[in-house]
């Protein structure tokens, strides 16, 4: 699977857990929650620079 499939799917999955434990927590922000969504932002981030940006990874 080529990475430019990957890092959104990794950012959703980090999304799901984020929500996840955002729940568990009783939907108060904690810091395993709040690092969740980080990386979750972080990984949407990456992957749309990329995809905008033209630089499609493991197409070359």
């Amino acid at each position: 699977m080529a990475t430019h499939y990957i890092l959104p799917l990794l950012g959703a999955v980090f999304l799901l857990a984020a929500l996840w434990r955002f729940s568990r927590e009783g939907f108060k922000l904690g810091p395993a929650s709040r690092t969740w969504f980080l990386i979750a932002l972080i990984f949407g981030a990456v992957s749309a620079w990329l995809w905008w940006s033209g630089a499609k990874p493991g197409l070359q």
